[in-house]
């Protein structure tokens, strides 16, 4: 039973700017629309939005701000955070999403023989 519909802007590309208060604007890259509900699961919308922008699900991160607020960006990691993700959204019929990729750090691994 799928309730309240957003349409979700999906962002990836640009870069987050700071302006003289600490409030951050997001600036280029490219976007892409999908719509949400209540009934989605965090998985379904994680592959939905790896497969628009071509991402390894592994190593994608989501966050998006709360209404009111342009400081602060919040994590959608599991089936929970994209429900409450939702709800304070409150009578919004957009959100903007921005996905990113993480930085995966590599081993260094020498190849020189160890010392005894």
């Amino acid at each position: 039973m799928a309730g309240k519909k957003i349409i979700a802007i999906c962002q990836s590309g640009g870069q987050f700017e700071t302006d003289k208060d600490g409030f951050l604007s997001y600036r280029g890259g490219d976007a892409h629309a999908i719509d949400i509900d209540e009934g989605m699961q965090f998985t379904d919308f994680k592959t939905e939005v790896a497969e628009m922008f071509n991402f390894s699900i592994s190593s994608m991160s989501m966050r998006y701000f709360l209404p009111g607020n342009k400081k602060t960006l919040i994590t959608i990691s599991n089936d929970k955070d994209l429900q409450r993700m939702i709800k304070f959204l409150g009578n919004s019929d957009t959100v903007d999403v921005y996905v990113t990729m993480e930085e995966v750090a590599a081993l260094e691994v020498s190849n020189m023989p160890a010392s005894r």
